[in-house]
């Protein structure tokens, strides 16, 4: 993100009388989520919801359901010229049919941009209809351009008092997302770095003088911390996913807008905790089960809701942590590794093709666990990881996944590839797929995270140390 354009962004706010933060702080506190999580505000269990045909997503029939006005706004940026066409139709058609059903619902604004039709679209939807806004002539999609004004248009004419932007489309963790198809003068598909979300969402709020309360990622694999990092003064209250969204449907839409319609009034994290668990239970009871022939995928359904605000504290804590590990890598070579391998996510059933994607937590859990099993003690990196998972479950407000993770997921994987060679992206190895060969440290990605960060530098001695290993590895067994 260019630092220098949030900065002057970040000035005209102050300057404005909008107040000392980028966005409105919204009070984050709520009582119900705390005391239904456990060990580190994570939420595991089987109580889905859902059930039956993928792509009906109410459920079972409940009876007359009693509705109130809502205080809400729901701002959808459908970003699938891409291979999401359907899915992004799919929700489409679930959110018409269940808004028909329903006497009050938030209001719904949605920007869709598709591969089989030129043209973008701008429509309400209004009680199980669509009363268009404006049509455009084809729109790149993955321009933060579009996402500034269309967000801009959201929050200027169509804002209630609390207002959420849904972004959905294909996700590439710290890579981008809104990846477009169909662009005048580009030979190759296209994405929108975090960064350049950030910075159209900064300057929608700033040109409007109104905040958003809410950013959900309908995106798979987008819960890394060099995303949320990105983001961190785009809105106070992300909500994301480590895992895989279900393109046969996604977020279980119409079962939210039911919980929605029922209370108008309910607060940003409030709501962060029903989207969440609904989406987790509609998906967990899903997938295979024992027949080869169902989608082995979908259950591995999570679902994070992250107070922004605390984010700076997590980059601190686990800045301290890699100064506390690193040197101790010499010692640890035959550790790290396999406690990298216990920690990825990525692993399940190819969820990712080519992210090298490490929830933090589990890795640093995992490499205790195996430095007790080998008779050690490192009492500095106990009290750095402890320090670390504070910062971090300080900052996770909920997190849920399926039983089928265990709890694996615990809101925040990292990019941890295993060697130099599958870091170095710009001399792939093996199979091309798009995204695999955008490199780390890209400057049109320019991620922060590289900057203030010191994970360069974790990873460089990781690497160091891993080859000085095998290579030791090598001269014994020559010996």
């Amino acid at each position: 993100m260019k630092r220098l354009l949030v900065g002057m962004v970040v000035m005209l706010w102050c300057l404005s009388g909008w107040g000392a933060g980028v966005v409105e702080q919204t009070d984050l506190a709520f009582a119900d989520a705390a005391a239904q999580s456990s060990a580190g505000n994570a939420k595991t269990g089987n109580s889905g919801q859902g059930g039956g045909d993928n792509s009906g997503q109410g459920g079972e029939d409940p009876g007359p359901v009693v509705t109130e006005p809502s205080s809400w706004s729901l701002f959808f940026y459908l970003a699938i010229d891409n291979e999401l066409e359907a899915a992004g139709d799919l929700s489409l058609a679930n959110m018409l049919e269940a808004t028909a059903g329903l006497e009050y619902h938030p209001r719904i604004l949605v920007l869709v941009d598709r591969l089989s039709t030129q043209g973008t679209d701008v429509f309400e939807i209004v009680g199980g209809e669509q009363d268009s806004v404006v049509s455009y002539d084809e729109q790149v999609s993955s321009d933060p351009a579009v996402l500034q004004n269309f967000v801009t248009m959201a929050l200027d004419g169509y804002a209630s008092d609390m207002n959420a932007l849904i972004i959905k489309s294909e996700g590439f963790s710290w890579r981008g997302t809104c990846r477009d198809n169909t662009h005048p003068g580009q030979d190759t598909d296209t994405l929108m770095s975090t960064g350049g979300m950030a910075e159209a969402l900064i300057a929608a709020q700033v040109a409007t003088g109104t905040s958003m309360d809410m950013l959900l990622l309908e995106a798979s694999c987008m819960g890394f911390i060099e995303v949320v990092y990105e983001l961190r003064d785009a809105v106070d209250l992300l909500l994301t996913t480590e895992t895989k969204i279900q393109p046969n449907g996604g977020i279980p839409w119409p079962m939210i807008l039911e919980d929605m319609a029922q209370d108008g009034d309910i607060s940003p994290v409030d709501l962060g905790v029903v989207i969440s668990d609904n989406h987790r239970d509609y998906w967990e009871d899903k997938g295979n089960h024992g027949d080869p022939g169902a989608d082995t995928y979908a259950d591995f359904s999570s679902m994070s809701v992250l107070d922004m605000t605390k984010m700076g504290a997590v980059l601190a804590a686990h800045n301290d942590y890699c100064d506390t590990i690193v040197p101790l890598f010499e010692e640890l070579r035959n550790v790290l590794p396999h406690a990298r391998d216990l920690s990825e996510i990525g692993g399940y059933g190819s969820i990712t093709d080519f992210a090298y994607q490490h929830d933090i937590v589990t890795f640093q859990d995992a490499a205790l666990m195996i430095i007790e099993q080998k008779g050690r003690s490192y009492p500095e990196l106990e009290a750095a990881i402890t320090d670390y998972q504070a910062a971090h479950y300080d900052m996770v407000l909920y997190n849920v996944y399926a039983d089928k993770f265990h709890d694996k997921t615990q809101a925040l994987s990292i990019w941890y590839p295993p060697t130099y060679n599958k870091y170095d992206t710009t001399d792939p190895v093996g199979d091309v797929t798009f995204g695999s060969t955008i490199f780390y440290e890209d400057p049109d990605i320019a991620l922060d995270w590289i900057v203030d960060s010191n994970w360069l530098w974790y990873l460089d001695e990781y690497f160091r140390a891993l080859y000085n290993y095998n290579a030791h590895r090598q001269d014994w067994s020559t010996d």
